[in-house]
């Protein structure tokens, strides 16, 4: 593991050793985390393998299944309750976690509507809509994940528990969340949720160790592995489109748009369907089973609003990054949360967007501000545009797919908890405040046994125009760990001399993490891609 800043002489041989096994094999791990559900192009439910059958070695899960779990007392008293637990099959077990861990985010979510109903505008308000959307999420992803859960079994674990450890990630991670906006409200709010959280916390942290250790059993005995499963690992090329995008959906991403099958026309000049993209998704039908695509015409859309989660296999075309903008400039300075601050946001599942820009305008003054935040799952962006300072690209949570894309930003102006690959991207450094460093990435992976992460290939880390004449004063580093267990990728890609020859930062100046994280480079090249010094 690389350890990162401050420990620079006893990492420096590590990082040669590792690049080409460990970090290849980490990048490698979340591409397939990225495309581990075929599905036509089509979002649905996730789609397992199930059998009647139980395995002759079923005994051995149940007192191994706690092993691992960040608090292994919590993990074994959870499944306690059920009779003969040691020799449970891990379907029961699992299952047991996670209805405890569904039945406290309810009661958490109803106390915190009420909270919501009773706060004042501002942080507090903002800070509590966010715990209110996210609680209802985190119910949602974990019943999706109880429905796989329940057909588990040694005949295709390990695809079930990547997609379990998929949801459950994604719930770990709207439980930060909430805790990052209720941290600065007042202390009646904090003491009513704060508590609540931080135990729906533990008790998917725990479900989320189940499922890992289920997999690393059931992927050590041949017997019940699937040929057809590891044909499909290796079928996933590193410089290809997610196994999940289909044929036709690729297509869709390359072809000229005179071709494409439009189902309705956004244009400011009224020569279309609608007037604003926001009218155009409103319209749109919900948890349609087949793509819904929005051709968005060339203009400055000043819009903010989020996609819901209702609304899935959405797909935007616009006339190219630059030409097509959707545009805000909400900030913390205004009284919201990161999380609330973006321009654009999406939820529903199967997303797509192509030739279109994201923007915030608020300005390096106003410190976090966010031009996109997608909690979309399976979610791809095509050529798309993202223009912001601080925490420009919130790459919130599940499995995302960036190709061909330009990123701006100053500090951590990638961040979030997705499974995100970013691959022949551009990340382009803007001109900071004074006295502030840069930083491209923030990973936010809180938890071992998420399978989370950012990997960046074939990309092109430089400086924005309005950057070059300051770009010697001003540090700029790939990445530093927001959370204890960050990991961040560079592999094949381009690092000008912006980058500090440390290569990488710590948070705040502090140790934090520096034990825990996972920042790996391989095979990049330019003159900020030398491993002296890092």
């Amino acid at each position: 593991m690389y350890e990162g800043v401050g420990n620079q002489c006893s990492v420096k041989r590590r990082v040669v050793v590792m690049a080409a096994a460990a970090v290849t094999l980490v990048a490698l791990v979340l591409c397939v985390a990225v495309g581990v559900v075929p599905s036509n192009g089509i979002h649905r439910n996730i789609v397992v393998r199930h059998s009647a059958r139980k395995s002759r070695s079923s005994h051995h899960f149940g007192a191994a299944a706690c092993e691992g779990a960040a608090d292994p007392q919590l993990c074994v008293s959870t499944v306690a309750g059920l009779p003969g637990w040691p020799s449970a099959i891990p379907s029961e077990l699992v299952n047991v976690a996670v209805k405890a861990s569904i039945g406290l985010v309810q009661r958490t979510s109803a106390t915190a509507v009420r909270l919501s109903g009773a706060a004042s505008a501002g942080l507090e308000q903002s800070a509590l809509q966010d715990c209110v959307e996210l609680l209802d999420d985190t119910v949602e992803q974990l019943t999706e994940a109880l429905e796989a859960v329940v057909r588990l079994n040694f005949e295709g674990a390990s695809d079930v528990s990547s997609d379990v450890r998929t949801l459950l990630s994604a719930g770990l991670t709207n439980q930060d969340t909430c805790i990052e906006g209720i941290s600065s409200t007042n202390g009646v709010v904090r003491s009513r949720l704060e508590n609540s959280v931080n135990e729906i916390s533990n008790l998917v942290s725990t479900s989320l160790a189940m499922a890992k250790r289920i997999s690393e059993i059931s992927d050590s005995m041949d017997d019940f592995k699937s040929p057809s499963h590891n044909r499909r690992l290796m079928s996933n090329r590193i410089d290809d489109f997610p196994e999940w995008l289909s044929v036709t959906d690729r297509r869709l991403l390359q072809a000229s748009t005179s071709v494409v099958q439009v189902d309705a026309w956004v244009a400011l000049d009224g020569t279309g369907n609608y007037t604003s993209i926001t009218a155009a998704v409103n319209a749109a039908p919900e948890k349609n089973a087949r793509r819904h695509v929005i051709r968005i015409k060339a203009g400055v859309y000043h819009e903010n609003f989020e996609v819901k989660k209702n609304k899935i296999n959405l797909v935007f075309i616009g006339d190219g990054m630059d030409s097509t903008v959707i545009t805000g400039n909400k900030s913390v300075y205004d009284g919201t949360t990161t999380f609330r601050s973006a321009t654009f946001a999406v939820k529903g599942a199967g997303f797509i967007a192509r030739d279109i820009g994201f923007e915030n305008t608020a300005g390096p003054y106003r410190h976090q501000a966010v031009a996109l935040r997608v909690d979309s799952d399976q979610s791809v962006f095509y050529r798309c545009g993202m223009k912001g300072y601080q925490d420009t690209l919130y790459a919130h949570s599940l499995r995302q797919f960036y190709r061909e894309c330009k990123i701006y930003g100053t500090v951590d102006f990638i961040f979030g908890n997705a499974a995100a690959v970013f691959q022949s991207c551009v990340m382009m450094a803007r001109k900071p405040l004074v006295n502030q460093s840069i930083t491209v990435t923030a990973q936010s992976r809180k938890d071992p046994n998420q399978n989370t992460g950012f990997s960046v290939h074939d990309c092109n880390i430089t400086a924005a125009p309005d950057f070059v004449p300051v770009k010697k004063s001003v540090r700029t580093y790939l990445g530093r760990p927001w959370k204890e267990f960050s990991r961040t990728v560079f592999m094949q890609s381009f690092l000008d001399d912006i980058v500090q020859p440390q290569g990488w930062a710590q948070w705040n100046t502090s140790n934090f993490a520096l034990d825990t994280l996972y920042f790996g480079e391989f095979m990049n090249y330019g003159s900020g891609a030398g491993l002296v010094g890092r």
